[in-house]
């Protein structure tokens, strides 16, 4: 074996020359004539070339010129490569090459398969190599031993199809041949010799054939191994079970149906013409007429046709590059290259110029391109092939001549059907050396080397691709996915439903936060279980009401927000509790309402959330509220609305823009009606709380009132201060401030100096976060309580009261409090509204308490058994809180009725408008648990009861609260209170 230095690792055995033996006494190689008097070889590249070599003769004149041809028609074009001739972009037409040589023994061929399959399996043409002499005893062996089918019709084309399904091809999937084995199985089939059609049993065949496992071994094609279903084809197999199941029910049609072959019998029916497909009525009839018996009536060479044309059928899917017109087929992108079949020693005994013949005329008639390059090699061809230009044979240096005169030729000559227009012919010239001893020489294989598929048809490279991309998108959707998860924010049902609307936002520096609004259990706000099992259960009474509406469309039917701030840090002293307290108010109010009845109107609580101290108000009403209210008529009001700071005076007015009422249920900032139209405010400003104080201030005739209040202040603070200073000024009781700048730790202590402020006043206005650390400090060291001034304090310090983790603090024990209570007479009702559902003796009796008392004492009760002693209320007597909201409940659902009553029968389904739920307010008292409550005069509640009340000890949750002084109206005028403090007696 002669080894060129230049020469690469791949086998080109090939003929010597006359008068230039090899060098080494080894026969040369083919390639040797890469340099033989042809100065094109050496320019020619990789579509179908040969490497440089050194000038050693060649075994016969045009080898490289030949060479090339094959090599260029083997290559595929690019997608976006077109001629004038090609009819399909990226494709072209192949000629069947076929090579005359004189009569002896020839190598040509099986030296180039020697070439094409010592290329490495990754970058192999597809290809195959058949001495036609041999197939029919090849054919017969494979065949021999499987029954119940007879021999293919065209045996060459079933050795083709053996040859080429292997796995072996580089980066293209297996050809699977699904219409060629299809139309050969059926051809080989013997129907039962019974007269008349055959439906029942060629359906049965095709079921089974669809059933089976796609397998390349003979046996796979047999009747006997189809008929049992193959686990491997899943669909295949239920659809059968389907079909036996029907067939057993007696739905004979059912029985006759192949499922699992639609796209074949589509092809097989309607995408081409041989053996006219419209002379059998449906698939089934059309099989029956490719069996043994039934083909008896057919013409065999429209059958050899249909075989072959599904062979070339299976090709072209193959190369496909695209899948439902628009979608890429990677594998058919992958395929750079031709299959290429090497035929070699045709006659017309042994089949060879039959099946060229065939796929001539195939081509022909159809006018379909395929991936087929058949390159032959014969001693002499028929004579019917020779007349005409088309018969020319050219010498094979002339090859690329050859092939352009033919491609130049073949529009005509296909459109007149010409027999021979196919066909391109090479002379190969007598040989001139043997290979006596077979030996090999190894030449570079570049030439038949498949150009390197689209970077994107690659393996894995779309797969790194498409992984990218769906990090990249899905990147922000996990960071999301898990930033609401860690916020307990709901995320992928939000949007999904109606009435949940929600987002994570950053409040500050690793504190991410829920807000938005629901209405449902998808969504609930806050970590602390109280505050969670309201939320539940407020949601449960949704869906009551919803059923119950549903069953009576004409029952009024209304809904409220309820917009506080339920998130917080984890480090930030806790409000749940007193959040909590008014949610248990609202479903108090449900429970109330939504009952089996024909007038009560039916109560919906929407739930939002501004975020921690309201700081995103503003975004909740702008961006998801207001959405809310275009949405839903059946809304009614916001109510709720907590703090009086910036945020949510902006968010009173979005809401107010909207045309929605708002009711603030503890809100006291001064000015806040000017903010909106519609906006109501349950309880006394702070001009009225200020009074309160001057007044109780006046009553204990203080030597001095202190102000107490964090220099960095909000409107709440700043709108309270002021009252303060003003209304004592005007009183003529000595007024001084003391401030803090961080915390209210700061302040000095009390009794640090020894000095006696039993008569003095210390008014605390500042928020319930920083209440526990001024308590402290200010009593820090104190030895008794009588040296002491009266510690009152704001409102907001009403939370701080419902909170036990604030209260129970060793140095908290038997330190007296007192604060401004907005529902008083809530508080008041004592542990017997709590413990026995009835108020205390000193409310009266036939008051709204009595209703409320009542159902509080069930929810306490329930309280107690859901949640863990620690979670459950802390306090023996109602909430102020819970009172209030039940009372905001309460007024929207009265105002909501008697306007209902107002409407036409015909209309009674129709919710009433917000303004003239806005006007209802402004022409009606309504008595409530915590008092009347009237807004003819004004919408701001300043005419309603505000109390000071005294907590004896601090740390002890048990100490009720009792009345120090008291102003403004209770349940009516003759309600009976104490001359001094105006406390009920």
């Amino acid at each position: 074996m002669v080894r060129h230095p230049a020469a690469r690792d791949t086998v080109f055995p090939g003929r010597r020359t006359r008068g230039n033996p090899p060098a080494t006494g080894g026969p040369p190689s083919l390639v040797h004539l890469a340099r033989s008097g042809a100065n094109r070889a050496s320019d020619v590249t990789d579509a179908g070339s040969l490497p440089d070599m050194p000038e050693t003769g060649s075994p016969f004149t045009g080898a490289p010129e030949l060479l090339s041809t094959i090599g260029e028609l083997a290559q595929r074009p690019r997608f976006l490569a077109r001629t004038s001739d090609d009819e399909v972009r990226g494709e072209r037409p192949l000629p069947l090459v076929c090579l005359v040589r004189d009569r002896g023994t020839d190598d040509f061929l099986s030296a180039l398969n020697e070439r094409l399959e010592a290329s490495d399996h990754r970058s192999s043409v597809p290809h195959a190599y058949i001495d036609a002499h041999s197939v029919e005893d090849s054919v017969t062996d494979r065949w021999q031993d499987v029954q119940d089918r007879s021999l293919p019709l065209i045996p060459l084309l079933d050795e083709l199809r053996t040859k080429l399904a292997g796995d072996r091809f580089g980066p293209g999937r297996p050809f699977r041949f699904d219409y060629y084995r299809l139309a050969d199985w059926l051809t080989g089939q013997r129907l039962s010799p019974t007269p008349g059609r055959h439906e029942q049993q060629l359906a049965d065949l095709l079921r089974h054939w669809s059933g089976r496992a796609h397998r390349s071994d003979p046996g796979a094609l047999t009747t006997s191994t189809a008929a049992a279903p193959s686990a491997f084809s899943l669909i295949g197999s239920t659809l059968y079970l389907l079909v036996e199941a029907g067939r057993r029910m007696g739905l004979r049609w059912l029985g006759r149906r192949s499922p699992g072959l639609g796209r074949e019998a589509r092809w097989f029916m309607r995408r081409q013409p041989f053996m006219v497909p419209r002379h059998s009525t449906s698939f089934r009839g059309f099989a029956e007429r490719l069996t043994e018996r039934g083909r008896e009536a057919e013409s065999p060479e429209q059958i050899k046709k249909l075989l072959v044309h599904a062979f070339l059928e299976d090709l072209r899917r193959a190369y496909r590059r695209r899948r439902w017109v628009v979608f890429p087929k990677r594998s058919g992108w992958r395929r750079t290259t031709y299959t290429t079949v090497l035929l070699d020693n045709l006659t017309e005994g042994n089949g060879g110029w039959e099946l060229l013949r065939l796929i001539s005329e195939v081509r022909n008639e159809t006018g379909e391109l395929d991936p087929l390059l058949v390159v032959a090699a014969t001693d002499e061809r028929p004579a019917t092939l020779e007349a005409g230009d088309s018969g020319t044979l050219w010498s094979p240096q002339d090859a690329p001549a050859a092939l352009t005169a033919w491609l130049d030729n073949l529009p005509s000559k296909r459109q007149r059907l010409v027999e021979n227009a196919r066909y391109l012919w090479i002379a190969l010239p007598p040989s001139q050396v043997s290979r006596p001893d077979g030996r090999e020489a190894r030449v570079r294989s570049g030439g038949f080397r498949p150009p390197s598929p689209p970077l994107l048809a690659r393996r894995g490279i779309g797969e790194t691709l498409l992984a990218l991309a769906m990090v990249l998108v899905l990147l922000p959707v996990t960071r999301n996915v898990i930033d609401s998860w860690a916020a307990e924010c709901v995320y992928f049902r939000s949007g999904f439903h109606d009435g949940v609307s929600v987002k994570t936002v950053e409040i500050g520096p690793d504190d991410r936060q829920c807000i938005g609004y629901s209405d449902d259990a998808v969504q609930v706000f806050g970590t602390n279980k109280r505050l969670r099992w309201a939320q539940q259960a407020i949601f449960a009474q949704n869906e009551a009401a919803k059923k119950l509406h549903r069953q009576q469309p004409g029952r009024p039917y209304l809904s409220i927000v309820h917009f506080v701030g339920l998130t917080h840090r984890e480090a930030a002293p806790d409000t749940d509790h007193a959040a909590a307290e008014e949610l248990e108010g609202l479903l108090l109010r449900q429970r109330a309402q939504n009952v089996k009845s024909k007038t009560q109107p039916l109560l919906r609580v929407i739930v939002a959330n501004g975020g921690d101290g309201m700081r995103k108000a503003p975004e909740v009403a702008r961006d998801m509220l207001r959405p809310l209210f275009d949405e839903d008529p059946s809304v009614v009001a916001v109510v709720g609305l907590d703090r009086t700071v910036r945020e949510t005076e902006q968010a009173i007015t979005e809401i107010g823009l909207a045309g929605v009422p708002a009711i603030g249920t503890t809100l006291t900032g001064s000015g806040l009606g000017d903010r909106s139209p519609l906006y109501f405010q349950m309880v006394p400003d702070n001009t009225v709380q200020a009074q309160l104080i001057a007044g109780y201030a006046q009553l204990l005739e203080a030597r001095k009132v202190t102000l107490y209040h964090p220099e960095k202040t909000d409107s709440y603070i700043d709108t309270l201060a002021e009252a303060a200073d003003a209304e004592l000024g005007e009183r003529n009781v000595p007024v001084a401030e003391a401030t803090w700048d961080e915390s209210a730790g700061e302040v000095a202590s009390l009794c640090a100096d020894g000095v006696d402020r039993s008569d003095e006043i210390v008014y605390y206005i500042g928020r319930e976060d920083d209440f526990g650390d001024f308590i402290r400090s200010a009593t820090n060291g104190c030895t008794s309580q009588r040296k002491l001034p009266l510690i009152v304090a704001a409102d907001a310090v009403s939370r701080f009261v419902a909170q036990g983790e604030n209260r129970k603090q060793s140095a908290l024990a038997n330190r007296s409090m007192s604060y401004v209570g907005m529902g008083g007479l809530v508080t008041l009702a004592g542990a017997s509204c709590s413990q026995e559902g009835r108020p205390a003796p000193l409310m009266g009796i036939g008051t709204p308490l009595d209703a409320f008392c009542a159902g509080y004492g069930k929810l306490r009760t329930e309280l107690g058994k859901a949640l863990p002693e620690k979670e459950s209320p802390q306090t023996p007597w109602p909430a102020e809180r819970t009172g209030t909201a039940y009372d905001v409940a309460g007024l929207l659902v009265e105002a909501t009725s008697t306007l209902h009553q107002q409407l036409d029968t015909e209309t009674k389904e129709a919710a009433p408008h917000r303004a003239a739920i806005a006007q209802e307010l402004r022409e009606n008292t309504y008595q409530g648990a915590t008092g009347k409550i009237d807004f003819r005069a004004s919408r701001i509640g300043n005419e309603r009861n505000l109390a000071i009340l005294r907590i004896a000890n601090i740390h002890d949750m048990g100490s009720a609260p009792t009345c120090l002084y008291m102003k403004g109206d209770l349940f009516d005028a003759q309600q009976q209170r104490a001359p001094d403090t105006g406390c009920p007696e």
